[in-house]
């Protein structure tokens, strides 16, 4: 769960809270059944009808089977009368003469039929094929629709939300429980409906030639298919619950790895790192293998009662009736058992693959509640989303009538399992063009302060404006005149260009900006000289540049869009000192101009702001200029002084 930002064992570098996560993995699974209700309650309703359409198109097609196992019963007893050992059947010369092929040869006869049944039983597997390629396709893209839904509305919710989910929790919810929660668990239940249709009709038909020797194969195949779901069942039902826990830690750990790789290499604990990824990885190899042959069981299970089932059903048939009719019943029966046991074996599949899909699921269901259950009780509509060169055009043009006034009244906010408000009554007003510091010791509040400010943290009392609006509603409408530089600047994979126009595509980048926000954070000429420019590649998570470096492009992202107002947390606490005054000259120069926010610590940053905020245990104790508070607050005075200020 969140700790709060500000407490003093959560105030880290970057002020991160301690994320334990919501333990996802360990959510229970409320069955089978129940899962594909909340799988089709992912889908738009005009996509679950337009599924259940398809669905049902599908489970109609075992009409063809049972017209394609007819045919090869008649075609068994048509061949028998042939030999000269029994006549055709009267209900069977019957239903030749219905469909004009009463005047043909036997020869003829068995001809059409055998082919007439060839073609029934082929074009339905064909069609069978065809239109399961188009559902598994339409899944997919539903499974596109779905996460890509679910990511927006994650991440557009306050901080303390997304927070609560780790790293590795809200990357498998929004992307591998989505996979199982359609494409596994809503391919496997139509697969499951189309085959049981299947069942249905063909045991129907059965029961009329032959009522007790279809309710015994009923019974014996019916038990097998019980035991094994049953057993197989539970084994794979385990065995998704360790993949799931495997593939959320496995995220986790690699993650860890990465991101603590200097410090384990000094520690000496990257083979800790290493023996636990591989643990992992053998829990999952080892539970993926087990379902792979689980999956394999039932085919040698029922391919082996389907033989001895004919076997003696030949035996019994045989002894009891005379050839013809033997005949016709062994082919019927040999012809639904030819189209059923495969019908088992796909039926036994998508059990297995249904109950497996049905746990994996679970995380990404309670994704869903969970972002229902903390949807705004009445959130205004947004307003449209610009596209990337619009954004483009609007930077380049300047951000119109936005004005860069801040007004914060009252703002009073609590982290989930906190102990006291992180924020208590904050209010103060900026106007456009001023600077503001915000001050105090670890724990204080000033990050959350600055959090309220951008809208990522929503006050529980009071309100926050800038422009006039909600700050939410400003970055909506006003696209880059509000920008922030953190203490730990995240990085992208790519090359510079990328990295300071964070998100827009290749096209909608203007390289001039790009030169004069790295300019101004005094980066340009390092590139120009030793890299190569705007396409230098800074690795993961910029490894291949030094923190400074890192530092001034993250303040290079913060001015390409050339914001009027700006929010510095730490921003040069990574430069040397040369570096920092050159940024803190480049700052002097947007006075006037641009609106500052400065979380500091390094108080000589701060000396001649227009407003210092001190805060203490989430409250604004003293405001005014540097002198004004120093005069007024002890511990100020004294950090300054000890800093010789």
């Amino acid at each position: 769960m969140s700790t709060p930002a500000d407490s003093p064992a959560a105030e880290t570098p970057g002020h991160e809270p301690d994320r334990q996560g919501l333990g996802v993995a360990d959510l229970p699974n409320p069955g089978v059944i129940a899962s594909v209700r909340r799988a089709m309650s992912l889908l738009p309703p005009g996509q679950s009808r337009l599924l259940v359409a398809a669905a049902s198109v599908q489970v109609s097609l075992g009409l063809l089977d049972l017209l394609g196992i007819a045919l090869v019963g008649l075609l068994a007893a048509i061949a028998v009368s042939s030999v000269g050992v029994s006549g055709i059947p009267s209900q069977i010369d019957s239903v030749l003469s219905f469909v004009g092929m009463g005047g043909l040869t036997i020869t003829q006869k068995t001809v059409i039929v055998a082919v007439v049944a060839v073609t029934v039983l082929v074009g339905k597997t064909i069609l069978s094929a065809l239109m399961a390629g188009r559902i598994f396709r339409f899944l997919a893209n539903r499974q596109a629709d779905v996460s890509g839904r679910l990511a927006r509305n994650f991440l557009s919710r306050p901080l303390m939300d997304v927070q609560r989910w780790t790293t590795s929790e809200a990357i498998y919810a929004l992307g591998g429980g989505v996979g199982a929660a359609t494409v596994s668990l809503l391919g496997s239940a139509i697969i499951i409906a189309s085959e049981l249709f299947l069942f249905l009709i063909v045991g129907t038909t059965l029961i009329v030639v032959d009522p007790t020797l279809t309710l015994i194969a009923i019974g014996v195949f019916a038990t097998i298919v019980v035991f094994l779901h049953r057993v197989l069942g539970n084994w794979t039902e385990r065995n998704a619950r360790i993949m799931t826990d495997a593939s959320i830690d496995t995220l986790t750990a690699v993650s860890e790895a990465l991101s603590t790789y200097r410090e384990t290499t000094v520690l000496n604990r990257r083979e800790l790192y290493v023996a636990r990824y591989e643990g992992l990885i053998g829990r999952y190899a080892t539970a993926s293998a087990s379902t792979a042959y689980i999956l394999e069981v039932p085919k040698y299970v029922l391919e082996a009662t389907l033989y001895l089932t004919v076997m003696l059903l030949a035996v019994v048939q045989f002894l009891t009736k005379d050839l013809g009719s033997a005949a016709a019943t062994v082919a019927l029966f040999l012809a639904a058992g030819s189209r059923v046991v495969p019908a088992m074996l796909r039926l036994q599949g998508a059990g297995i693959t249904i109950r497996n899909a049905s746990v994996q699921a679970q995380p990404t269901f309670f994704m869903a509640d969970f972002l229902a259950a903390t949807a705004p009780k009445a959130a205004a509509s947004p307003p449209a989303r610009d596209t990337a060169l619009q954004i483009r055009e609007r930077i380049a043009s300047g951000h119109g009538d936005f004005n860069a006034s801040i007004v914060v009244e009252g703002a009073t906010l609590t982290y989930l399992d906190a102990r006291g408000p992180a924020l208590i009554d904050a209010s103060f007003t900026a106007a456009p063009g001023t600077s503001v510091a915000l001050v105090g010791s670890t724990g204080a509040g000033k990050s959350t302060l600055a959090d309220v400010i951008l809208g990522v943290l929503e006050p529980e009392i009071g309100s926050v404006t800038i422009s006039g609006v909600t700050p939410k509603q400003a970055v909506a409408l006003w696209p880059g005149a509000v920008s922030y530089v953190p203490q730990n600047v995240a990085l992208i994979q790519g090359a510079v260009r990328e990295n300071v126009a964070l998100g827009l595509p290749r096209e909608a980048i203007d390289d001039d900006l790009v030169w004069e926000a790295l300019e101004r954070a005094h980066l340009a000429e390092f590139l120009r000289e030793s890299r190569e420019g705007l396409d230098t590649s800074i690795g993961e998570r910029g490894i291949r540049l030094s923190g400074g470096q890192r530092q001034r492009l993250g303040i290079a992202r913060a001015l390409y869009t050339r914001p009027l107002l700006l929010l510095l947390d730490e921003a040069t606490s990574s430069l040397d000192a040369e570096t920092e005054q050159a940024i803190i000259a480049t700052l002097k120069e947007l006075e006037g101009k641009v609106t500052t926010v400065t979380v500091a610590h390094r108080l000589a940053t701060v000396r001649l702001v227009d407003q210092v905020l001190y805060l203490q245990d989430g409250r604004i104790i003293a405001r005014g200029t540097f002198e004004e508070v120093r005069a007024g607050v002890q511990d100020f005075d004294r950090q300054a002084s000890l800093l010789g200020l």
